[in-house]
């Protein structure tokens, strides 16, 4: 006994129940151009015995889920919409009768269904099956496979590393991001790299044209580090001369001072 409860438009209900029982009637089996239709919708308690299975054409499967949406409402109601978007999914293996499906009908249900999915994965407080999962065995072995053997196109790189650039450039982060960071960083090891791993990026480098300017931008950086670090610019390594009490710093007073000074 078919429990049609759920389903409250008497016209369109009347209209659905007919074209299965015909289908039933017609008895078809597996075929191309066919599609298995649940009589009843899983999603809405229906089985898959062969008693709740028809086999209709791909124009009659899609308009009975048309009509599914048009015979409920409520939480029923949704189900349906989520299964007359899935009526749009083709593939090699699956045909789709292509079926005028008019821009405003389209949007009425995609909003709706957006809207409906979103609540309803927000609700489920779901949790990515991989998160803290470590790799073990055979696992670990495929997954360093794919990534050694993959093809990286150089320009699709340098496109997505300039994106990212793009993305964090002048953003600022919260304290409470920022001590998330620092917690995070707390143990993973940090210090000059070792010999060989010195030798990986030398040999990488190698070959590797230097880009436009940069000779000029290590110059520069090299003068500002020189004046930083200048020992006669030290207040701490200055001295003062015992002729002319002058304060100078130590190249200057070995030079100009102290035995080879003028007021000696």
């Amino acid at each position: 006994m078919i429990n049609t409860i759920m389903f409250t438009n008497k016209f369109y209900s009347k209209v659905y129940f007919s074209t299965i029982e015909k289908a039933v009637q017609r008895g078809w089996k597996k075929a191309r151009g066919r599609e298995r239709h649940h009589i009843i919708p899983q999603s809405l308690g229906g089985s898959n015995d062969k008693s709740n299975l028809v086999y209709l054409s791909c124009r009659e499967h899609f308009l009975c889920h048309w009509l599914l949406v048009k015979m409920t409402e409520g939480e029923y109601y949704h189900k349906m919409v989520y299964a007359l978007m899935g009526m749009r999914a083709e593939n090699k293996q699956q045909e789709r009768y292509h079926t005028i499906f008019t821009a405003r009908i389209y949007e009425k249900y995609r909003i709706e269904h957006a809207e409906y999915h979103s609540k309803l994965m927000k609700s489920k407080n779901l949790i990515p099956w991989n998160k803290g999962r470590v790799l073990e065995g055979v696992e670990l072995i495929q997954h360093q496979e794919r990534t050694r053997n993959r093809k990286i196109d150089p320009i699709k790189q340098a496109e997505g590393q300039l994106k990212r650039i793009a993305k964090v450039t002048g953003q600022k982060r919260s304290e409470e991001t920022k001590k998330l960071m620092s917690l995070k960083a707390i143990g993973k090891p940090k210090g000059p790299m070792s010999e060989e791993q010195k030798q990986i990026r030398s040999d990488k480098q190698k070959g590797v044209p230097k880009p436009k300017g940069f000779g000029d931008k290590v110059a520069e950086r090299m003068k500002k580090e020189f004046s930083l670090n200048n020992p006669n610019s030290r207040p701490d390594l200055q001295k003062i001369c015992e002729h002319c009490d002058k304060k100078v710093g130590p190249s200057n007073y070995t030079r100009w001072h102290g035995d080879n000074c003028k007021q000696k």
